[in-house]
């Protein structure tokens, strides 16, 4: 996903990041073009009279989108110009194939701070789409929300807060408790405090923040860089009680970041596989915690306690506890047992497999290693970790694995 975008100093994520920015997968097919300096020229060359197909055009976008990373957006404007001819020739402007990548423009001419010119080619895309192909989806509010981002950069707050609220009110209907909806409501709240409705745009943004805090956790960038606008929107209304809160909140939040404080699930037990399963995500956040922190972290063992009771009762991940990682159950300290299990956890997930071949089982053993490197200090030896790590030294580490895999699978 592409940066935030800025307004008034505000990072700001346009709602429909996450529906237009793919094909990815081709940057690396480009990448020879960037090493070599060709891409400019390649432009240049590039005519009416070259092939029209759909493979040029996503060629064209690939390299847009790649100078918009590098923030070139003259050249990614030019490169978005010549896909949309080929689109429009193959499709027709009232193609949802062509309104896509036409919406996408004027997020270019946004970024090159064209904001007039951004406005009216979102006004289009948006009404284009409406008409012929849905006037009430969430790709039809994501345009409208854009709109009114683009009229909140003029200052034409009066028509901002109304294509918010007509984006606001589609987007509810769908009933989602997204992200994507905490972004419109962002911005609702900017557009009302500017149109003198700011006990409004308060409701508004501690709706956001709900979200945000939901999602993103109350130590994450994303919420932080929230609270300050309800401190400014109570502050407006002069509110003192509430805006002395949340700059108190601010404070603590902050601090408790510094001190390595992040937002973790607390641990459950879970009834089912299928209750486990919609807690994944969650797991992985606690191994990713757990793998990246040394064992006297603050929250070392919420983040154990979790993973093993989501390992045992998950039927989408299956870790295998043979004789070879036995030891590792009857150590002192479990902190290498909740290390291994996280370790095989966190390929499967990443992998999308449930149970790992010979290859990945090897990348688990790297995984824990490196826990183990940092932590043994702390921990004391552990016989099996620093034998691996001496036939790692000798190069023979990989060899023993395999034979250890095997025997396992006996």
């Amino acid at each position: 996903m592409e940066s935030p975008v800025d307004v008034k100093g505000r990072k700001w994520q346009a709602a429909d990041d996450s529906v237009i920015l793919k094909s990815m997968k081709d940057e690396k097919e480009y990448d020879y073009i960037e090493r070599n300096g060709y891409l400019l020229s390649m432009l240049s060359a590039w005519s009416q009279t070259d092939e029209i197909s759909k493979e040029q055009a996503d060629k064209l976008n690939a390299i847009t989108i790649k100078l918009m990373d590098q923030k070139r957006y003259d050249d990614a404007i030019k490169a978005k110009e010549r896909e949309l001819v080929i689109l429009k020739s193959l499709y027709g402007e009232t193609d949802s194939t062509y309104i896509k990548q036409f919406a996408f423009s004027a997020k270019l001419y946004y970024r090159n701070k064209q904001s007039a010119e951004a406005i009216n080619v979102i006004e289009k895309a948006a009404n284009l789409y409406a008409t012929n192909v849905s006037n009430n989806d969430a790709l039809y509010a994501y345009y409208l929300d854009n709109l009114s981002l683009y009229q909140l950069s003029v200052n034409d707050y009066v028509k901002a807060a109304e294509n918010c609220r007509k984006a606001l009110t589609i987007y509810e209907k769908l009933g989602r408790n997204d992200y994507d909806l905490a972004v419109i409501l962002m911005h609702m709240a900017e557009a009302s405090h500017y149109i003198d409705q700011t006990s409004e745009a308060i409701k508004y943004e501690l709706r956001a923040l709900n979200i945000i805090k939901k999602i993103c956790g109350e130590h994450s960038d994303e919420y932080l860089d929230e609270l300050p606008y309800l401190h400014k929107y109570y502050t407006a209304v002069n509110d003192e009680k509430n805006a002395k809160q949340v700059e108190d909140k601010i404070a603590r939040l902050n601090k408790e970041k510094e001190e390595g404080i992040v937002d973790l699930p607390e641990p459950i037990i879970f009834k089912s596989a299928e209750e486990c399963r919609e807690h994944n995500s969650d797991a992985f956040e606690c191994i990713k915690y757990y793998l990246t922190h040394k064992v006297s972290a603050p929250q070392i063992d919420q983040a154990a306690r979790y993973i093993l009771n989501w390992s045992e009762a998950s039927a989408d991940v299956t870790i295998n506890i043979g004789k070879e990682m036995a030891p590792l159950a009857s150590e002192k300290n479990p902190a290498y047992l909740v290390a291994y299990i996280a370790s095989c956890s966190y390929v499967c997930l990443t992998e999308d497999m449930k149970e790992l071949d010979e290859q990945h089982f090897i990348q688990a053993i790297d995984i824990l290693l490196q826990f183990y490197k940092p932590n043994s200090q702390l921990t004391g030896k552990v016989d099996l970790l620093e034998n691996y790590l001496k036939l790692e030294e000798k190069g023979k580490l990989e060899k023993t694995l395999r034979k250890v895999f095997a025997e396992e699978k006996k």
